[in-house]
């Protein structure tokens, strides 16, 4: 049977929309936990997933029921619930998170009976209670591009806003940067640099943040950089 030439272009017309889409997809910033070094990804997630930064069970319609590792395992348990979007190369978030601070004795504890200063009789961190967070992000083949808004109600309330850049460099490694500021409660600058890895299972990351902490509390009084891991594995 011959083919017409009309039919194989009109062929290729139809699916070239896809074609392109799966490109994209193919060459696009995948985290695996829609985290990128200390902020939210503007990604919607849509696998459970088993991570460090975060776990999460994907329920319906872009929303899912999350939790940090991280924080569980510091004593500060923790439940969000996350809702994404992804409309073209634009990508919202919303979400939300409750902590609830266990660990306050244990901390003091070790604290006061390691501090150098004499002047230290008392440490009685208190991280408790909700936070929200907002991500608009848009995604540009390699290249995603996003700001965060985040509000948390502690002990001492604070506000923050971040952008960060995501560029995936070869294969599923993306080089990430962040950089923002807290209007209000504690430092003012906040910035942090590392790469990603997000494999249709494995997801890595590693990197550094700037936090600017001083406190008598602290070795040395001061703490200027953290390390930043993360693993995860998605079970698509």
């Amino acid at each position: 049977m011959k083919h017409h030439p009309f039919a194989a272009w009109a062929l290729a017309a139809l699916l070239s929309p896809s074609l392109a889409a799966a490109d994209e997809d193919a060459r696009g910033v995948r985290t695996n936990t829609a985290r990128l070094l200390t902020t939210d990804a503007a990604e919607v997630i849509d696998a459970p997933v088993l991570g460090l930064q975060r776990t999460a069970l994907p329920l319906f319609a872009g929303l899912a029921v999350d939790t940090s590792m991280y924080a569980n395992a510091l004593l500060a348990p923790n439940v969000g619930l996350r809702w994404a979007m992804a409309s073209g190369a634009h990508r919202f978030v919303l979400g939300a998170r409750y902590t609830h601070f266990v660990g306050t004795s244990v901390y003091s504890d070790i604290v006061t009976s390691e501090a150098d200063t004499p002047a230290l009789q008392r440490f009685e961190p208190e991280f408790s209670g909700p936070s929200f967070y907002a991500v608009y992000g848009m995604a540009l083949g390699p290249l995603l591009v996003q700001g965060e808004a985040r509000y948390g109600i502690y002990t001492s309330d604070y506000l923050a806003f971040t952008g960060a850049v995501a560029f995936n460099f070869a294969g599923h490694w993306s080089v990430v940067g962040e950089a923002g500021v807290r209007v209000k409660g504690g430092s003012t600058l906040r910035a942090a640099a590392g790469v990603r890895y997000g494999g249709e299972h494995f997801g890595l990351g590693l990197g550094a943040t700037y936090v600017d902490m001083s406190d008598p509390a602290l070795p040395g009084e001061s703490l200027p950089v953290l390390p930043v891991l993360d693993l995860s594995w998605s079970f698509r």
